[in-house]
């Protein structure tokens, strides 16, 4: 949490003193972040520009910081055959009750119109919890008593980004689509099931629609989604090793231009992450529905 605090701490500094060593106010925009003049109705291409409530800028760079604190659900189970895994419940069996999310996106919009996304996230499920039934893991049988599981994971996601339409008022609806790639080592009890060995990156699309409300307030909406099939991995474990996996997301949320080039948001965040590898040898299953609140900072220079 303290990093977090020197995070938005910087991000904020940076934000006042570009207004201030531009020789405006913070409410004017830096030269590299000037507004286009809203479109007239004749005009059949998207506005380049928009005011400080949460429309796209020109060309340029973006880089937002996101936080979220959610309740998690779902489950895991990790079975080595001959030897089925127990289906272990992430709040009724481990425990966990709170999910945090660190969220990290770096843009560059090469036009108005078109841009490229980088983002990284991390998932923190962490948790200790008592068991008062046995239940079996990767093929091993353990007794009723404290368990200690980590379930945390990372992706990184790389999208292409284009503005579909623009709206009179400067709302527009942006289309995205991009890979993604996981890194989840589910750990139960010490005992390691590394599901990120059978990962292939997978396909993913969204679209994101701002709607301003007014100079400095605006309404933003997303989703996206995307998956695999039942398709072979490429890995051999006791036999080919098959991949299913879904991922989808959703979001709304309330955005304040502080200054023309800094903002802040806050909102609702859906998560639903679904992962299942099956071999001849192993059958895996992890699955998250996380309902969250979230927050953050995005700033365009």
């Amino acid at each position: 949490m303290k990093t977090w605090i020197i995070l938005v701490a910087t991000v904020l500094t940076c934000g006042v003193a570009r207004g201030a060593f531009a020789g405006s106010s913070p409410f004017t925009p830096p030269p590299s972040a000037q507004l286009a003049p809203t479109p007239s109705p004749e005009s059949a291409s998207p506005a380049p520009g928009a005011s400080s409530g949460g429309r796209e800028l020109l060309a340029g760079w973006d880089v937002s910081l996101d936080g979220r604190v959610g309740v998690p659900s779902g489950s895991v189970r990790v079975g080595e055959k001959p030897v089925k895994g127990t289906g272990l419940g992430l709040q009724s069996d481990l425990g966990m009750g709170v999910s945090e999310v660190l969220e990290a996106s770096l843009g560059y919009h090469f036009t108005p119109q078109n841009a490229i996304r980088l983002t990284y996230l991390q998932y923190f499920l962490n948790r200790s919890s008592t068991i008062n039934h046995p239940f079996t893991y990767n093929g091993q049988l353990y007794g009723p008593g404290h368990v200690a599981s980590s379930l945390g994971f990372n992706w990184l996601n790389l999208a292409y980004e284009r503005v579909l339409f623009a709206l009179a008022n400067g709302g527009s609806l942006t289309g995205s689509a991009g890979v993604r790639y996981v890194s989840l080592d589910a750990v139960v009890r010490g005992n390691h099931e590394d599901f990120y060995r059978q990962e292939l990156p997978v396909p993913i699309v969204g679209f994101r629609f701002i709607y301003p409300i007014d100079h400095r307030w605006a309404l933003t909406a997303d989703v996206s989604g995307g998956g695999l099939p039942r398709v072979d991995s490429l890995r051999q474990e006791g036999g080919a090793v098959y991949l299913n996996q879904t991922h989808a997301d959703a979001g709304v949320s309330l955005t304040y231009a502080i200054t023309p080039a800094l903002q802040a948001h806050a909102g609702y965040h859906l998560t639903y992450f679904l992962q299942h590898e099956k071999s001849h040898e192993d059958d895996n299953r992890f699955e998250l529905i996380d309902n969250g609140l979230q927050f953050g900072l995005k700033f365009r220079f």
